[in-house]
Protein backbone atom coordinates (compact mmCIF):
# COMPACT_ATOMS: atom_id res chain seq x y z
CA UNK A 1 0.00 0.00 0.00
CA UNK A 2 2.86 2.39 0.83
CA UNK A 3 4.52 1.79 -2.54
CA UNK A 4 1.26 2.38 -4.35
CA UNK A 5 0.62 5.54 -2.33
CA UNK A 6 4.10 6.88 -3.15
CA UNK A 7 3.60 6.05 -6.82
CA UNK A 8 0.27 7.85 -6.94
CA UNK A 9 1.67 10.89 -5.10
CA UNK A 10 4.47 11.09 -7.65
CA UNK A 11 1.91 10.84 -10.47
CA UNK A 12 -0.13 13.63 -8.91
CA UNK A 13 2.93 15.83 -8.48
CA UNK A 14 3.91 15.21 -12.11
CA UNK A 15 0.39 15.96 -13.29
CA UNK A 16 0.31 19.18 -11.25
CA UNK A 17 3.60 20.32 -12.79
CA UNK A 18 2.30 19.46 -16.26
CA UNK A 19 -0.88 21.46 -15.70
CA UNK A 20 1.08 24.42 -14.33
CA UNK A 21 3.26 24.43 -17.42
CA UNK A 22 0.31 23.95 -19.76
CA UNK A 23 -1.70 26.86 -18.38
CA UNK A 24 1.33 29.13 -18.54
CA UNK A 25 2.10 28.08 -22.12
CA UNK A 26 -1.49 28.60 -23.23
CA UNK A 27 -1.82 32.04 -21.67
CA UNK A 28 1.59 33.16 -22.91
CA UNK A 29 0.60 32.05 -26.41
CA UNK A 30 -2.57 34.10 -26.06
CA UNK A 31 -0.45 37.05 -24.91
CA UNK A 32 1.81 36.74 -27.96
CA UNK A 33 -1.22 36.55 -30.26
CA UNK A 34 -2.73 39.67 -28.76
CA UNK A 35 0.60 41.50 -28.95
CA UNK A 36 0.86 40.54 -32.62
CA UNK A 37 -2.68 41.72 -33.26
CA UNK A 38 -1.95 44.98 -31.43
CA UNK A 39 1.17 45.51 -33.54
CA UNK A 40 -0.97 45.08 -36.64
CA UNK A 41 -3.54 47.61 -35.41
CA UNK A 42 -0.93 50.27 -34.65
CA UNK A 43 0.00 50.49 -38.31
CA UNK A 44 -1.57 53.47 -40.04
CA UNK A 45 -4.99 52.55 -41.32
CA UNK A 46 -7.20 54.38 -43.68
CA UNK A 47 -9.78 55.09 -41.02
CA UNK A 48 -11.29 57.78 -43.22
CA UNK A 49 -12.83 54.99 -45.27
CA UNK A 50 -14.65 53.69 -42.19
CA UNK A 51 -17.94 55.06 -40.96
CA UNK A 52 -18.10 56.58 -37.49
CA UNK A 53 -19.59 53.39 -36.08
CA UNK A 54 -16.85 51.29 -37.62
CA UNK A 55 -14.13 53.57 -36.26
CA UNK A 56 -15.67 53.46 -32.79
CA UNK A 57 -15.93 49.67 -32.96
CA UNK A 58 -12.30 49.44 -34.10
CA UNK A 59 -11.23 51.59 -31.15
CA UNK A 60 -13.32 49.54 -28.69
CA UNK A 61 -11.77 46.34 -30.04
CA UNK A 62 -8.29 47.77 -29.65
CA UNK A 63 -9.01 48.90 -26.08
CA UNK A 64 -10.44 45.48 -25.24
CA UNK A 65 -7.28 43.83 -26.52
CA UNK A 66 -5.13 46.18 -24.45
CA UNK A 67 -7.18 45.41 -21.33
CA UNK A 68 -7.00 41.67 -21.96
CA UNK A 69 -3.25 41.90 -22.48
CA UNK A 70 -2.85 43.60 -19.08
CA UNK A 71 -4.94 40.89 -17.38
CA UNK A 72 -2.94 37.90 -18.61
CA UNK A 73 -0.04 37.97 -16.07
CA UNK A 74 -2.50 38.09 -13.15
CA UNK A 75 -4.56 35.35 -14.74
CA UNK A 76 -1.49 33.11 -15.04
CA UNK A 77 -0.83 33.56 -11.32
CA UNK A 78 -4.45 32.93 -10.36
CA UNK A 79 -4.81 29.84 -12.53
CA UNK A 80 -1.56 28.38 -11.23
CA UNK A 81 -2.65 29.00 -7.64
CA UNK A 82 -5.94 27.20 -8.33
CA UNK A 83 -4.01 24.24 -9.72
CA UNK A 84 -1.68 24.20 -6.70
CA UNK A 85 -4.67 24.23 -4.35
CA UNK A 86 -6.31 21.40 -6.26
CA UNK A 87 -3.25 19.18 -5.83
CA UNK A 88 -2.35 20.29 -2.30
CA UNK A 89 -2.62 17.80 0.53
CA UNK A 90 -3.80 14.65 -1.23
CA UNK A 91 -5.54 12.21 1.09
CA UNK A 92 -4.94 8.49 0.60
CA UNK A 93 -8.07 6.38 0.75
CA UNK A 94 -8.16 2.69 1.49
CA UNK A 95 -11.18 0.82 0.24
CA UNK A 96 -12.08 -2.55 1.71
CA UNK A 97 -11.72 -5.49 -0.57
CA UNK A 98 -13.66 -8.70 -0.33
CA UNK A 99 -13.05 -11.92 -2.19
CA UNK A 100 -15.68 -14.59 -2.46
CA UNK A 101 -14.71 -18.11 -3.49
CA UNK A 102 -17.49 -20.04 -5.12
CA UNK A 103 -16.88 -23.75 -4.85
CA UNK A 104 -19.29 -26.23 -6.38
CA UNK A 105 -20.83 -28.55 -3.75
CA UNK A 106 -19.53 -31.71 -5.44
CA UNK A 107 -15.93 -30.66 -4.60
CA UNK A 108 -16.62 -30.98 -0.83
Amino acid sequence: MGDRQNSLQKQLADRAQQELGDIQTILEELQRSIEKEMADTTKPLQLDLFSNDEREQFERNRQSLELRLKQIPDEISKEQEIIRQRYADPQPRLFPLAIAFLVPPKLF
